[in-house]
């Protein structure tokens, strides 16, 4: 059983440390330790701490007012937001292993942290910067996440596409610690939205990563250690917050005008041409046309008894929800909608296709169900039944399914944090049958933690028993399936995956466009799908 401390500022904690610090307290590999760092100064009232923190650094102090505001605002909106000023108590957790120390750089209070022997520290809540002294105070030092400062800020006020942290070991320099975890999320609208999701994603990795550690006494060998590049580690000025707010607030504005004025969406549209991937000129594609207050997207195409079918999502405005539809590609011109094929009470996208003992099946997006669930067609092309969950519990997007030396291989986007992100982090299980509801995960997951390339977006066979190509989605700020990159699996096993970039797909081929997130391909027709600003008509 591994020793863990955890540095505390009080008994009580914000959500994210609150479930990193009840996961662990469940592990029958871990006995937990808690550091209540005791503050030396004396209380104040509000108004003296914000005379004080004016005084001391008005950049900051203009900073927390405008992030103040913004919270309070979308707070109204969103409960995810307004929850995010909570408290909780880990009273329950303690268990009268806890020791106050009155100042962590006394020699008193480092001996009684060695006196515990700890294998690791978690550099929890508490405020004060931690020093040589108390990083070896533990066997394998202090474990800590790094976020730039302030956290989520930057990348917002410069619109990057993605937002990163790391988990690190800390040594004698803050910033030069051994990296163990890296991962990018897509930037959110908004500082505080982007704060929520940054923190909620990254936690529960902080908690599976020590979980690991206990259990195999190692952390993952991912970075070398290097210093990390990318953050940003200053404070804001008056001018940048201003600047902030303005293009913050103007987003919201057009966001406004655009849906509530003008009537239009972000409306996805589906794509076919009589050609293989490699060959094919989309520009010269077939439109499907949307039906009313509906839109397609995420097609897959198969030929089947002299029939090319395409099913994809078709999403219902009014009912807020997809179900799968199938199309007739009848040829270069003309289609013919055949109507949904499966419809359940929740929401259906990603119909992904496979074959197995001359037998068709589905495995659509059904993260509303919290299962990957398993279709046969008992009569192609319209009629499905549902035969199982082969995997459930489980909050899982995009799954594509496919065979190599002899084991069926499932890869997926899914999120252990409880969010709707699922752009983020690819996962890999295998197993003897695709129909099989045991798949074993792979020991290398997450093996992508970077939403610009995490996401699938479709897949494509090639030729002469290779690996097949992984479509990539790869989002941007505020936009969700900005473009696709096409990347080669060299090697996929129980312990390791690796992809090599071969092209990509940016959204120029239909005017006006301003997305593509999924392409497919059965080697006679190619489909994919576009986003356009557009009325429901």
């Amino acid at each position: 059983m591994k020793k863990i401390g955890i540095f505390i500022a009080s008994a009580n904690c914000d959500q994210y440390l609150y479930e990193i610090i009840r996961k662990l307290s469940k592990s029958d590999h871990a006995e937990l330790f808690f550091l209540l760092c005791k503050g030396s100064n004396k209380p104040r009232n509000l108004f003296d701490k914000i005379k004080s923190a004016i005084k001391t650094n008005p950049a900051l102090s203009f900073f927390k007012a405008i992030a103040y505001i913004e919270y309070k605002i979308l707070s109204i909106f969103s409960a995810d937001v307004k929850k995010m000023k909570a408290t909780y108590s880990i009273e329950e957790f303690i268990k009268n292993r806890i020791i106050g120390l009155n100042s962590i750089y006394s020699d008193a209070d480092i001996d009684k942290i060695k006196s515990l022997n700890l294998d690791i520290i978690l550099k929890g809540n508490a405020l004060s910067i931690l020093k040589e002294k108390i990083i070896n105070c533990a066997k394998d030092g202090v474990i800590s996440f790094n976020y730039g400062r302030p956290a989520a800020f930057w990348e917002v006020c410069r619109q990057k596409s993605s937002t990163g942290f790391a988990i690190q070991i800390l040594n004698k320099e803050i910033n030069r610690g051994k990296v163990i975890s890296i991962g990018n999320i897509q930037t959110q609208r908004s500082y505080t939205e982007n704060l929520l999701f940054l923190y909620k994603e990254s936690a529960p990795y902080m908690a599976k990563i020590i979980l690991e550690y206990a259990v195999n006494n190692k952390f993952p060998e991912k970075e070398k250690n290097t210093r990390l590049k990318g953050f940003i580690l200053k404070t804001p000025s008056i001018i940048q917050s201003i600047l902030y707010l303005f293009r913050t607030g103007t987003l919201f504005f057009l966001l406004a005008i655009e849906r509530i004025i003008l009537r239009k969406h972000k409306r996805w549209s589906v794509a076919y041409i009589k050609s293989d991937w490699h060959n094919a000129n989309l520009k010269k594609g077939v439109k499907i046309k949307n039906p009313k207050n509906h839109f397609f997207a995420d097609p897959f195409v198969i030929t089947k008894n002299n029939r090319t079918i395409c099913y994809l999502e078709d999403y219902s405005y009014k009912r807020k929800k997809g179900c799968i539809t199938a199309v007739e590609l009848i040829d270069q011109k003309n289609y013919k909608i055949l109507g949904p094929v499966i419809e359940e009470p929740f929401h259906m996208s990603f119909p992904f296709l496979f074959e197995y003992k001359k037998e068709l099946y589905m495995v659509p997006e059904t993260i509303k169900a919290n299962s990957i669930r398993l279709y046969k067609c008992v009569e192609f092309p319209l009629k499905w039944e549902y035969q199982k969950d082969i995997m459930s519990d489980v909050s899982v997007a995009d799954t594509i399914i496919f065979e190599h030396n002899q084991k069926w291989r499932l890869l997926c986007n899914m999120n252990i944090a409880g969010l709707s992100d699922h752009s983020s982090a690819l996962y890999a299980f295998y197993n003897k049958s695709p129909l099989a509801d045991n798949w074993i995960a792979c020991e290398t997951n997450p093996l992508i933690y970077d939403s610009n390339i995490a996401r699938n977006g479709g897949i494509l066979n090639v030729r002469g028993g290779k690996l097949p190509i992984r479509v990539r989605q790869k989002q941007d700020f505020n936009a969700y399936g900005k473009s696709l990159t096409l990347a080669q699996i060299t090697e996929i096993s129980r312990s390791s995956f690796k992809e090599e970039e071969i092209g990509q797909i940016e959204p120029n081929f239909f005017d006006k466009i301003i997305g593509c997130h999924h392409i497919h391909s059965n080697g006679d027709y190619t489909v994919y799908d576009y986003l356009k600003i557009d009325s429901l008509k």
